[in-house]
């Protein structure tokens, strides 16, 4: 795949960069801490959306590390319907849409930053930051209301609830950004790279039918991002 040769290949200029620039780094540089709030989208079959405060520390001006808490969820899923015992069954309006709440750990490298301005007011620098995703859905099984019809009006007269099994909630993940800085301020661009299994909350329901929920097979799971920041000693 294209993008993902690109994305490599940007992860192995940054290493090279920081390898170098380490090297230089003296010893006594301050350590520094940084907030962030990143907003995205996932670009796969996900359809959603996702929104991560994280907050990290800077060992010197090339490595540190970070911790980030990404909110995410579909939008605009259609109603999903079954039979359960002969009756007609719709999905919980509720539990239409995936929303995960994901833990995200990472080490963070640092190109040499690159001066925009003669005061170095203004800098451009590039990131990557592999790391683990520790996710946990907010549901891990789905619940159906199942109808009954009088006159042409539907009304619910029971739910039944399934649960999920084998839920996978440890993954990789890896990003690559380019960030802007205006004196203590950042702003960036960035794309993400991981094996998340955004389905895994739904992959092993089965219906009362013996069938198992429909959901999209596994692929690599990739999201862009936006994101702002303030750094702080």
């Amino acid at each position: 795949m294209k993008l993902a040769r690109i994305f490599i290949s940007g992860l192995l200029l940054i290493g090279a960069g920081v390898c170098q620039a380490v090297g230089a780094e003296g010893a006594d540089t301050p350590p520094r801490w940084d907030v962030s709030l990143q907003g995205g989208l996932y670009v796969n079959n996900e359809q959603a959306w996702l929104l991560r405060p994280a907050v990290g520390y800077s060992f010197n001006d090339y490595v540190g590390v970070s911790l980030g808490v990404e909110f995410t969820s579909q939008y605009n899923q259609p109603s999903r319907f079954t039979q359960i015992d002969g009756y007609e069954a719709e999905l919980l309006r509720s539990e239409r849409d995936v929303a995960w709440m994901v833990f995200k750990p990472a080490v963070v490298f640092r190109s040499p930053r690159i001066s925009l301005s003669r005061d170095g007011f203004y800098r451009l620098w590039f990131e990557t930051a592999p790391g683990v995703s520790l996710a946990c859905p907010f549901r891990n099984s789905l619940t159906y209301e199942l109808k009954e019809f009088q006159g042409g009006v539907s009304q619910v007269f029971d739910v039944r609830r399934f649960p999920n099994e084998h839920l996978t909630w440890v993954y990789w993940n890896v990003s690559l950004s380019a960030k802007v800085a205006i004196d203590r301020f950042t702003v960036g661009l960035g794309y993400e790279l991981s094996n998340f299994d955004y389905y895994s909350c739904r992959r092993n329901v089965t219906l009362a039918s013996g069938e198992k929920f429909a959901v999209p097979s596994k692929q690599m799971s990739q999201s862009v991002f936006v994101t702002v920041g303030y750094a702080f000693f």
